[in-house]
């Protein structure tokens, strides 16, 4: 009889048809929390084609207003695992974070999502970098990743960090997006789909933030050091699941794209086949393998160092991974 019902459920899944609801409710869950935005593709993929399923897992996927309310709630075992900045993992680690925590800080990252699928974008007026001059600029908050990132790019053009142009922190990209509507600010880094939306509404594409800066880790998945520990073979599920999902993404252009329109609804088909080209071509998009750039974490370093005030020289990745949850996983494929 359990073999039938293995074999029945092998069936299902391999048809991309949900498990009975007996089976369902026999899956581990695992509560994940990250921001909106494309590069969700992995984990949308994993659960529409019952990739989590099929390695015994039920994960769910809440979305965080900004990088200090998912922080917070990660520590406050709220969620097991997080999609955040590798640069948020750093921070909080260095106890450089947005927010005072009231325990010490014990996240690590196990797996990259993207290396850069981010681009500096201008309301209508601004044309060139120069026109930035004198005005605000939109970011999450002042000492996270993506700032940095936009900080670096505006110094590489000409506008010096703390003297050439002034900050608004709104939080996550569609806030930043809101705010640039609203005239709070007249730039800002923003990833798919509020970059595409702002390219519809004739916003300026003033620069690809992977081209800029070469290597950069953007997203990864991390979790806290002690539920990792205790939850090991969870860890291995879902590893092995996410790099399934990533491998469909860059072989199965039909698939990964219907899941896009599925989750994205407001865009067009056009819009999709540009996003999806974003996530797995060019200089960022979607980690083969969901495997960490080792040389983008550097560059988060470098970028952390640079322009977080007593950061000093950090540049020891391994202080902020833990890659061998990966290898295990991984060994066994």
């Amino acid at each position: 009889m359990f073999r039938s019902v293995r074999i029945l459920g092998a069936a299902l899944l391999a048809f991309g048809l949900a498990l009975p609801a007996a089976s369902a409710q026999s899956l581990e869950k695992v509560r994940m929390i990250g921001f909106s935005g494309a590069s969700n593709l992995p984990i949308w993929l994993a659960m529409d084609k019952g990739l989590f399923a099929k390695h015994g897992l039920d994960v769910t996927l809440a979305r965080t207003k900004g990088s200090k309310n998912q922080i917070r709630d990660m520590m406050a075992n709220k969620y097991d695992i997080a999609t955040t900045a590798m640069d948020n993992v750093v921070a909080y680690t260095e106890s450089q974070g947005a927010v005072k925590l009231d325990q010490p800080f014990d996240m690590v990252a196990f797996m990259g999502v993207h290396s850069g699928m981010n681009t500096v974008v201008g309301v209508p007026s601004i044309k060139t970098f120069a026109d930035i001059k004198g005005k605000p600029v939109a970011v999450d908050a002042p000492n996270t990743g993506y700032a940095f990132v936009l900080f670096k790019i505006l110094d590489q053009n000409g506008l010096k960090f703390g003297k050439d142009y002034t900050l608004h922190a709104a939080g996550s990209g569609g806030a930043r997006l809101a705010a640039m509507k609203e005239g709070k600010a007249v730039a800002a880094v923003m990833s798919a789909p509020n970059d595409t939306e702002a390219k519809a509404m004739g916003y300026t594409m003033l620069a690809p933030a992977a081209s800029a800066l070469g290597g950069y880790q953007g997203s990864v998945y991390a979790a806290r050091k002690g539920w990792a520990k205790a939850n090991e073979a969870t860890m291995v599920k879902f590893i092995r699941a996410i790099v399934d999902a990533h491998d469909v993404i860059f072989t199965d252009a039909a698939a990964a794209k219907a899941v896009l329109k599925k989750h994205l609804k407001k865009l067009k088909a056009a819009e999709i086949d540009t996003i999806y080209t974003s996530l797995t071509s060019g200089d960022g998009g979607l980690n083969r393998k969901a495997e960490i750039n080792l040389a983008g974490v550097g560059t988060v370093l470098a970028l952390r160092s640079e322009f977080q005030k007593g950061a000093g020289n950090l540049s020891d990745p391994n202080k902020y991974l833990d890659l061998g949850y990966y290898q295990k996983a991984m060994s066994g494929k």
